[in-house]
C-alpha cells in the first residue's frame, strides 16, 4: 500500500517550506497563539474578579453571609 501522506508534504517543514498556505511562517503563528492564550487568560481572570466583587456586594446589602 502506498501512504496516504507525500514525503515532501512530511519534509517541508523540516528544509524551510512552510506548513501553513500562503508562505506564513510557524514562529509567527505561535507567538500569535501565546499571546491570545495570555489575553484569554486575563480576561478570565478579570471576570471571575469582578463577578466576586458583585457578589460580596450583594452579600453585604443583604447583611452579610
Amino acid at each position: 500500500m502506498y501512504p496516504l501522506v507525500s514525503l515532501a508534504g512530511a519534509v517541508a517543514p523540516f528544509v524551510g517550506g512552510s506548513v501553513f498556505p500562503g508562505g506564513v511562517d510557524a514562529t509567527l503563528v505561535g507567538i500569535i497563539v501565546v499571546l491570545l492564550l495570555i489575553v484569554f487568560g486575563l480576561f478570565l481572570f478579570v471576570r471571575r474578579i469582578l463577578l466576586s466583587f458583585t457578589e460580596g456586594l450583594r452579600r453585604g446589602r443583604e447583611g452579610g453571609e
